[in-house]
């Protein structure tokens, strides 16, 4: 089965960690699935399977501030004939490739709408379209506005023939929060979270990384990192004051940090001998298990690994512009998986005592009925019922 997977890009790795785990899921099963990737993200396809192919679409890039996304091509590119350009290289490779299946995640209609073309021009092509969605999207006047409208309804309706979502009903169920037309309900089903719960306890982890028994460690990583500066500048004052309870701190920035907020993090951790800094962790779930406390962005993708290792978190809604990371992790708090502190509230410094208490008295949260999405994927491509 050809099965082609389209993620857009941008300023974090949350989308293709979430592709990266529904490949897996169908590379690992035991059946003959050919992969492709469709995608502009040039961080993080070291998460991909091996066996996994990438068509490249040129990267765009953007940022997370009031003033706007401010949107343009990595290349130099303006972000009219970028696109224009994306659009044409998609549509001309799903012609071609025919794929069985195609999943799109997050965006119906690709980033500014570059996938439209390719999705109007190739349905009667025989293959089934999948539109795959973390759970929480926005708020819901938003959402409502971009999905869920007649005309946004209506695409989604004329071009997928299921919708899959990347969480659990019990948590979140899009009916529940946004305006869905009865017309979509029935292709609408629940995996679950992506990940397995992750069987790896604490002192094997420990012991596989070479920390000592006994350390004090936390660890903290904000997704891809970018504009995370003033946040780790915030988080680190918090930690300055009470080093007393703990011995280290494993710092992971993200790829997509700012290069010379990177030097600068480096230079401060210099006179600081409990913290260390390293720009990317690809096994942060071992480093998660292994830790007293993991304090992390409140990304859908990062919310999933917290639930699968069980690990004591405080998490940190840093979004700007949205509202999803807040949504999600007061969903998770108020079932006592998490605790949450809001990006403003750290900004201020009022984290100091939600670390304390989270060191003081760890959540050891079990949520493994929750979990286990992307091992139910090649059942429901296969037209099973997961």
């Amino acid at each position: 089965m050809r099965v082609v997977m389209y993620w857009h890009n941008g300023r974090s790795l949350g989308h293709t960690a979430e592709s990266a785990k529904v490949a897996h899921g169908l590379a690992g099963s035991g059946q003959e699935f050919h992969l492709s990737g469709l995608t502009g993200a040039y961080r993080g396809l070291d998460l991909l399977p091996s066996a996994m192919d990438v068509v490249k679409l040129p990267a765009f890039t953007n940022y997370d501030n009031v003033s706007g996304w401010a949107t343009r091509g990595r290349a130099a590119m303006a972000a009219g004939p970028l696109f224009r350009m994306r659009a044409e290289m998609a549509e001309v490779f799903l012609r071609h490739y025919e794929p069985d299946v195609l999943l799109v995640n997050h965006l119906p209609k690709g980033a500014e709408n570059e996938l439209a073309p390719a999705l109007a021009h190739t349905r009667g092509n025989g293959g089934r379209r999948i539109l795959t969605l973390r759970g929480v999207l926005f708020d819901a006047d938003k959402t409502n506005r971009e999905y869920f409208s007649e005309e946004g309804a209506r695409w989604i309706d004329q071009h997928f023939d299921a919708i899959h979502v990347h969480t659990h009903p019990d948590v979140f169920r899009l009916e529940d929060h946004y305006a869905v037309p009865g017309y979509l309900k029935d292709r609408i089903r629940y995996t679950g979270y992506l990940v397995d719960e992750f069987r790896l306890g604490k002192e094997a982890a420990r012991a596989r990384l070479g920390v000592a028994h006994g350390e004090r460690l936390i660890v903290a990583g904000m997704g891809g990192g970018q504009g995370a500066m003033p946040l780790w500048n915030a988080l680190i004052d918090a930690l300055t004051k009470q080093d007393t309870e703990f011995d280290r701190v494993r710092l992971v920035t993200g790829p997509y940090l700012e290069a010379g907020d990177a030097e600068a993090l480096r230079e401060r951790a210099a006179s600081l001998p409990w913290l260390e800094i390293t720009s990317y962790e690809p096994a942060m779930m071992v480093w998660m298990a292994a830790a007293d406390l993991f304090v992390g962005a409140a990304g859908a993708n990062m919310l999933s690994e917290i639930l699968a290792v069980g690990c004591n978190s405080v998490v940190i809604p840093r979004q700007v512009r949205e509202s999803e990371q807040r949504i999600h992790a007061q969903l998770l708090a108020d079932r006592g998986l998490v605790r949450m502190c809001d990006l403003p509230e750290v900004l201020s410094g009022a984290v100091a005592p939600v670390l304390a208490e989270a060191l003081r008295e760890p959540l050891a949260p079990e949520s493994g009925n929750l979990l286990g999405g992307a091992r139910r994927y090649p059942a429901l491509l296969g037209g099973e019922e997961a």
